[in-house]
């Protein structure tokens, strides 16, 4: 997974104060081919540091494997 790159995104497009956090989420899922519909669902919501936090999360679970 690209979570360092989609973090580094989500970080680029909050300092645009003019985007909502689901407008940066749905930027974000689109720019990288995520399931926004499955993502809000499992998240609860559409913030993107939740997003992030949810795929570091993923992407440490499936090293310990």
């Amino acid at each position: 997974m690209e979570q360092a790159k989609i973090e580094s995104r989500v970080k680029e497009l909050d300092a645009n104060l003019e985007l909502t956090s689901g407008e940066i989420f749905d930027t974000v899922c689109g720019e990288f081919g995520l399931d926004i519909t499955s993502l809000e669902s499992e998240l609860g919501c559409k913030c993107p540091f939740a997003l992030v936090g949810y795929l570091s999360e993923c992407e440490t679970v499936n090293h310990e494997y």
